[in-house]
């Protein structure tokens, strides 16, 4: 029996039957790589989409399957609006939002900030091998800007621990992300990128390379 994110997978599959991905890949800026085919660079990984589904595309293993969702979603936007460089925090994109997507969101980033020890320099260590780049201060703490894809940026504030509180970290979006993803995949793109940062986190914390 398939999970719920095996499902939502399977009820996308449809959409890409109808899409003409080569002529999506070069609207969104993708790589169109051959007839009714593209390559998308996401989260540190190369992933093939074809009419018949997404999958990585050099073999080593297989795809997250939020992350094949989330290329579906990608690859069959409207779009057709650039980035503002305008950063505002989900509840921003789409009114006030209440119950349980809030929350979830909440746990995903106090995930991370466990994997980081709430160390700063774990957070740039790990930053940096996903392309983040720093970006100013905002909110008393640092701002990483990622590009998840080429018309998708996204923005972390890192707010450091003081004796008062805990470190805290700020999941923003471009305001011009809804034109590429509703708010359900948008919460699934903010776990998908944090969890990549503490994955990543551990490995560097397990090698002792910080």
């Amino acid at each position: 029996m398939p999970t719920g994110y095996e499902q939502i997978y399977a009820d996308l599959l449809p959409r890409l039957l109808t899409c003409d991905i080569t002529a999506q890949a070069e609207r969104l800026g993708l790589q169109p790589t051959g007839a009714d085919c593209a390559t998308a660079e996401f989260l540190g990984r190369a992933y093939l989409i074809t009419p018949q589904g997404v999958e990585v595309a050099d073999g080593g293993g297989a795809a997250p399957i939020n992350n094949r969702s989330l290329l579906i979603y990608y690859i069959t936007a409207e779009g057709g609006i650039e980035p503002r460089q305008s950063y505002v925090p989900i509840n921003r994109l789409t009114g006030i939002i209440e119950g349980r997507n809030n929350d979830d969101n909440w746990f995903i980033g106090e995930a991370l900030m466990r994997d980081l020890d709430s160390r700063y320099d774990l957070f740039v260590a790990a930053a940096e091998d996903l392309g983040g780049r720093p970006a100013g201060r905002l909110l008393g703490g640092q701002c990483w800007d990622f590009l998840v894809l080429p018309k998708m940026p996204m923005r972390l504030v890192f707010i450091e621990a003081d004796e008062e509180f805990a470190a805290e970290l700020i999941v923003q979006f471009d305001e011009t992300a809804p034109y590429y993803m509703d708010f359900e995949c948008l919460a699934f793109l903010s776990g998908s990128l944090l969890r990549e940062l503490g994955a990543r986190a551990k490995k560097r914390k397990e090698s002792g390379l910080v």
